[in-house]
């Protein structure tokens, strides 16, 4: 008996050996986008305990600063590792150094307001905001649809350019977003607009670095042809980057007319030594605001060099004041919008902690610009109304596109 199972084996396992060997690996769709190839689950199995060890380290040493940072009493003091990440960025002498904070906050009834500003080398800066109060049209600051500026004195821990200051208060707690000055409806009409706001934050921040759901990050990189040249592009390419769920409370006046501002608004902030949005393929982000006060962010980025689809987001639930992280989703870029032509009505599933979520997008405005100082890239900011899971919504699409074929 022993005999006849290992000679099925043996030869069962050279033949699988030998398919393996000789199997061709599959193209990459659109010649962007990398399939799963024969060398995939192991790549996966590697990364995924790679990953999964590194958080759980990760997690040891917060308890354990945590536990030193616990006062006689027995509170906690606050976190000290958080509030680093809120300082302004030294961009050094790295000539591609970025450090970006941006705003992107909706009301139910259709009011927005979108703001970003980057911190480039040598004093250049890209920047810009949207705003739309009830029943107005949008507004935009003059400069769009370009955005490079230069940098303008500011103080210790403060951005601003072209009237928009945006400034830190309470590391993970508070922001303040002020502006004056002019801005335009899309035909060109100028308006006098001066505004007010204070985020505040709802939900803790949701750091890539250490927060990302090891399954799908593992999923991501296992696709991608690994090689010295590889690990070397990113740790090149590397910047840190979080988001934060919360809301915007104060108020604009335009024209003389004064307006309440009130609306859940996601913030982030990015850093690092290097961005060149030559490097981007495209992305898609969806930042979403329901009525039973969930909030979600969700979408794919591709950046080839070293992740052709790469999988983020993250949904903050309301009843216990829980984030979890996106762990899988089938929005898959090469079928939205490829051909540069987006969709207005379409959907998607994700699944995050245990729940599987069903998606329904219906946009109902867009506007575009560019970034960078020879426009690099294209974005297009989409306000939308959505349905998850049959819970109503409203909130805004990104999506970016690479521009450097004009």
């Amino acid at each position: 008996m022993l005999t006849l199972v290992i000679s099925l084996i043996v030869p069962l396992s050279l033949v699988l050996i030998f398919r393996f060997i000789n199997a061709e690996r599959k193209p990459a769709i659109f010649g962007v986008y990398q399939q799963r190839n024969k060398t995939y689950f192991l790549k996966f199995i590697v990364m995924y305990l790679f990953l999964r060890s590194r958080q759980l380290i990760r997690h040891l040493r917060r308890l354990r600063a945590v536990d030193v940072g616990r006062s006689d009493d027995g509170t906690i003091k606050p976190h000290e590792q958080d509030e680093p990440l809120e300082k302004k960025y030294n961009l050094g002498d790295y000539p591609l150094a970025v450090d970006a904070v941006y705003f992107n906050g909706m009301s139910k009834e259709g009011a927005a307001l979108i703001c970003g500003l980057a911190r480039r080398a040598h004093h250049d800066v890209d920047t810009f905001m949207y705003l739309k109060v009830d029943g107005e049209e949008l507004l935009l600051t003059p400069n769009l649809p370009d955005t490079r500026a230069t940098q303008t004195a500011v103080e210790q821990g403060q951005y601003k350019s072209g009237g928009l200051s945006i400034v830190n208060f309470i590391p993970m707690r508070t922001w303040e977003v002020t502006y004056s000055g002019e801005m335009k409806t899309k035909d060109g009409k100028k308006m006098d607009v001066e505004l007010s706001v204070t985020w505040s934050a709802h939900f803790g921040h949701f750091n890539y670095d250490t927060h990302m759901a090891p399954l799908s990050m593992a999923s991501d990189m296992a696709r991608e042809a690994w090689s010295a040249d590889y690990f070397k592009l990113l740790k090149k390419f590397h910047q840190t980057h979080y988001e934060q769920m919360g809301h915007l409370l104060g108020t604009v006046t335009i024209n003389g007319v004064t307006t309440d501002i009130n609306m859940p608004c996601v913030r982030d902030h990015s850093f690092g030594n290097y961005r060149d949005w030559r490097n981007f393929h495209r992305y898609v982000l969806h930042f979403l605001y329901l009525e039973n006060g969930d909030c979600l962010a969700v979408g794919c980025v591709s950046k080839p060099a070293i992740f052709s689809h790469l999988t983020v987001g993250y949904l903050c639930r309301k009843a216990d004041q829980r984030i979890f992280p996106v762990k899988s989703t089938d929005f898959k870029l090469y079928q939205h919008g490829e051909n540069g032509i987006l969709p207005k009505d379409y959907g998607f599933s994700f699944k995050a902690g245990c729940e599987q979520y069903v998606v329904k997008v219906l946009v109902n405005e867009e506007d575009s610009f560019f970034i960078g100082k020879d426009r690099e890239a294209k974005f297009y900011e989409r306000w939308c109304t959505v349905e998850v899971n049959g819970v109503k919504g409203w909130g805004c699409a990104e999506w970016q596109y690479n521009n450097t074929r004009k």
